[in-house]
């Protein structure tokens, strides 16, 4: 339901008295009411109707239920508040005067339940998985359960999500109030307070999902891994994380009967935020590791075609490739390895994660200025594969700072300015002049709030 179809507003005539931007607004303000008054009928089905189930809670131990739930309870009880003092709000005058005092109030001091829940987010998503594969009778009732015409044909996994979904989707409301609120005024100052105090709630969230998943990544990395003739290394540490992972081949002069060859080594590397693993693999779960040095000490550079003693067959050999120096490795020596990726964009990709000399693969690439870079949107959900990439959602606006010529794009997301690799098939460009430098308007006016 919009606003302005309500019938004491239709009754009352003031439609006519507003200008389009104020409709806009008020619209936006009562998106609020009406979409946390949808958000807890999910929540009233995921405690009421799963839950509150007896059945389903007899094939249930306590610590499964409680990594399973949460503080699910805690969250509908805030969320049961918020919704009531936003109808008082808009009982108060046909004309909703301001809706994002409340929220900034809430975020300062009850939204932090969104934090305690998401935290729990990835230890919910094993248990789930864990019970049903493992745990027939609970399957069985879940199934059930989940035909009930309540569940709209959703699965129980989608009810669990929904707090996340909220507090982010009031991120982007906050944002569209802010967007139709006059400069300059006192709703801008609050709706700016709102905005920066439900973004620090969202940025809190991801920091501590980010840091539980690194450490259980560092964890899982770490039980891979073996050294066999050099001392082990403690992988595991608060302050580090995996940032990129992947195999390439080392190139190395192989001897045959007739030539000299360039041969093809397959290596793995591990790259965290201040560590280099050199390994091969074992098998396709374990590696041994073969050199280290610490992120600071490598540097890469092109390989130039056609500067090789042997010409002919070693120009295709060499495509992809680059060098990778260990400026000081395991054993205090300086080493070098000469790398073939598996695509250009692969070394690209790995190139740009070391300091590097200029690129002369780079001219086949078309990078940008960040003042005159083209501009996408995101048509089709992409999610990261790994750190240097970009998870993209539908609607999401991203400044372009390279493309490659395999179809690959590197860019800034404007809602955050986090930067990354992403496709460029989960993408169309914007080409109309005047909305792309709306969208630049829009957001630094966000960005400053």
């Amino acid at each position: 339901m919009l606003w302005q179809d309500l019938p004491v507003v239709r009754d009352s005539g003031i439609l006519e008295s507003l200008s389009p931007q104020e409709l806009q607004r008020q619209e936006s303000m009562f998106e609020v009411l009406t979409s946390e008054a949808s958000y807890i009928h999910s929540l009233e089905v995921l405690i009421n109707h799963f839950l509150m189930c007896r059945e389903l809670d007899e094939t249930l131990v306590i610590h499964d239920k409680k990594t399973l739930y949460s503080n699910i309870v805690h969250v509908y009880e805030v969320s049961q508040r918020f919704l009531k003092d936003l109808l008082n709000r808009i009982d108060e005058n046909i004309l909703i005067t301001d809706v994002c005092d409340i929220i900034h109030q809430y975020a300062l001091h009850h939204f932090s339940v969104y934090t305690d829940y998401i935290r729990n987010q990835t230890y919910q998503e094993k248990a789930y998985s864990s019970l049903i594969q493992c745990n027939k009778p609970f399957m069985l009732v879940m199934r059930r359960l989940e035909e009930s015409p309540l569940c709209r044909r959703l699965p129980f996994s989608s009810f669990l999500l929904v707090p996340f979904q909220r507090i982010t989707r009031l991120k982007i409301l906050l944002q569209n109030i802010l967007k139709r609120t006059k400069q300059g005024t006192e709703e801008e100052n609050t709706a700016s307070r709102a905005l920066a105090s439900v973004s620090e709630i969202i940025k809190e969230s991801n920091t501590q999902v980010g840091r539980m998943k690194q450490i259980e990544e560092l964890i899982q990395v770490s039980n891979t891994l073996e050294f066999q003739k050099l001392k082990a290394l403690p992988i595991v540490s608060k302050s580090r994380y995996l940032e990129k992972r992947g195999e390439l081949h080392q190139l190395s002069k192989g001897a045959s009967l007739f030539s000299i060859r360039l041969k093809l080594t397959p290596i793995y590397l591990f790259l965290f935020n201040d560590l280099l693993l050199v390994t091969y693999r074992k098998s396709s779960e374990r590696y041994v590791v073969t050199d280290h040095t610490h992120r600071s000490l490598v540097q890469v550079r092109p390989v130039m075609f056609g500067a090789g003693s042997e010409p002919g067959d070693t120009g295709p050999a060499l495509q992809h490739s680059f060098c990778l120096l260990l400026l000081e490795n395991h054993q205090g020596l300086a080493i070098e390895y000469l790398l073939k990726a598996p695509s250009e964009s692969d070394m690209h990709r790995w190139m740009a994660a070391f300091p590097s000399l200029d690129d002369p693969h780079r001219e086949n690439d078309v990078i940008y200025e960040d003042w005159d870079c083209p501009q996408v949107q995101c048509v089709e959900r992409y999610v990261a594969q790994q750190a240097d990439e970009l998870t993209l959602e539908p609607a999401d606006i991203i400044n372009v700072i390279r493309k490659t010529h395999e179809g690959w794009f590197e860019g800034m997301r404007l809602s955050d300015r986090v930067k990354g690799w992403f496709p460029s098939n989960n993408v169309t460009e914007i080409t109309n002049e005047h909305l792309r430098r709306r969208n630049l308007r829009e957001q630094y006016r966000i960005t400053q709030a």
